[in-house]
């Protein structure tokens, strides 16, 4: 099982500062169709992110963008009737279980007589018995596709693999940072890119199953196990190739906040100025992450109405908290250490209240033997944890004896951020090893609060 250990460096800078001017609009732009209007489920908010999409795009000055929305399944679909042809690439922002056969087919043929098409995320979800659509996305999930959908398509030793293994298609682990892997530098899309760059907190797409024909695979992520992954390197972005058609395929996009991640953003306007000309004429810009920096555009992720109404400081942690445990299991991995990870944040010079969040690594304690009465791993990281808030100093810093409760012991690590205080505690090592697990939480808070 391979391991990644990475810090997450979270770039929240103003929008003046994150996004380029937009280049001037050409005299005939490029003629977008963003088509939606169905989901599998209510976590896939297509109203809104099909107009992330559409800024997006139109942020370029290069796109001329159209959104038409499909009636759902079961519904009317007589006044429906789209003319693909007057386009040069449709934006597939829908997750449908199936089309009338006429619109079926008219996309079926636009495509293969030279019209680009985008894959966004779920929307390789769409169509699970439409032949042709699953040709055109080359892989997919969920909707009941199993092995006789396709194979399961992933990279081994560098190489794609095809495996014909029963099981069904699709799964995600929890919504975090993962960094995706370059395998096609010299594809127009790629040109330029970093071999590895961090993508913001998202659902990484496994198990994806399809004919894969006509398919080059452009990137990989790796699918954690220790985040309900396969432990496998999984297409991310992809291309296929259907008669005179270009398709560009991104498994990346669940919702606002993927969505302003300045590697999705990148990959997903080369990908449609590709779809739809054959080429890509957009610069990088000097924002595109790293291999161990997340780069996001705050004029994005504004539009959610979660980061403009809701509660700042409770939505700010308990992202960062995802990734800050993340590390810390990491770190601890790295060290050959198991035990528990706290981390904690409350507001102001004083405590009142506190947001925390725990993960256990690999055990909560340690069981009692006739020489040794064990251990509550949980109990001591939560008192460690306690003894700093009441100090505001690491634990075990010894200025003043340990109180009934707590244990004096080293671990802990508190610091103060921008409008208040961030605390990591780890027991299950070494004094020296449990506070360099908790200094690699801290480091994730300290990004962005």
């Amino acid at each position: 099982m391979r391991k990644l250990a990475f810090a997450i460096l979270l770039t929240a800078v103003w929008t003046t500062m994150l996004c380029p001017a937009p280049v001037p609009s050409h005299s005939n732009p490029i003629r977008v169709l963003l088509l939606d209007g169905e989901s599998g489920g209510p976590y896939h908010n297509w109203q809104l992110t099909s107009r992330v999409l559409k800024k997006e795009l139109e942020d370029t000055g290069l796109f001329e963008v159209t959104v038409a929305t499909a009636p759902s399944f079961g519904e009317d679909f007589a006044n429906f009737k789209p003319d693909f042809g007057s386009y040069q690439a449709i934006v597939f922002n829908c997750d449908a279980p199936d089309w009338p056969l006429d619109l079926r087919q008219h996309l079926e043929q636009f495509v293969k007589n030279g019209g680009g098409l985008v894959i966004v995320h779920a929307a390789d979800n769409a169509f699970p018995g439409w032949l042709a659509f699953n040709q055109m996305t080359g892989v997919g999930g969920w909707r009941g596709r199993s092995e006789k959908s396709g194979p399961l398509w992933y990279f081994n030793d560098g190489k794609l693999v095809s495996d014909n293994s029963p099981g069904p298609a699709g799964s995600h682990g929890v919504r975090l940072p993962y960094q995706v892997t370059t395998r096609t530098p010299d594809h127009p899309i790629m040109k330029g890119l970093p071999r590895v760059w961090m993508h913001g907190a998202d659902e990484l797409y496994a198990t994806l199953r399809g004919p894969g024909e006509n398919m080059t695979v452009l990137a990989t992520a790796h699918s954690d196990p220790d985040n309900k992954g396969t432990g496998r390197d999984e297409p991310s972005l992809i291309v296929v190739s259907y008669g005179k058609g270009r398709v560009f395929h991104t498994t990346m996009g669940h919702d606002v906040a993927a969505l302003s991640c300045v590697g999705f953003i990148t990959t997903f306007q080369r990908g449609t100025e590709w779809a739809a000309t054959g080429r890509v004429t957009q610069k990088i810009t000097a924002n595109f992450p790293g291999a161990d920096s997340v780069s996001l555009r705050v004029d994005i992720a504004e539009m959610a109405p979660a980061f403009l109404y809701g509660p700042p400081a409770v939505n700010t942690f308990d992202s960062l908290a995802d990734s800050a445990l993340l590390a810390m299991r990491k770190r601890a991995e790295q060290l050959g250490i198991g035990g528990v990870a706290v981390v904690a944040y409350f507001e102001g010079d004083r405590i009142q209240s506190w947001t925390s969040k725990m993960a256990i690594v690999g055990r909560m304690k340690d069981e009692p033997s006739q020489s040794d009465k064990g251990a509550n791993l949980l109990g001591i990281a939560y008192a460690k944890a306690a003894e700093m808030a009441d100090t505001l100093k690491d634990s075990g810093s010894q200025v003043r004896p340990p109180m009934t409760g707590e244990f004096g012991w080293n671990g802990g690590v508190i610091v103060h951020g921008r409008n208040g205080y961030l605390i990591a505690a780890f027991s299950g090592g070494k004094s020296e090893d449990d506070v360099k697990v908790s200094r690699s939480g801290i480091a994730q808070l300290q990004s962005g609060l």
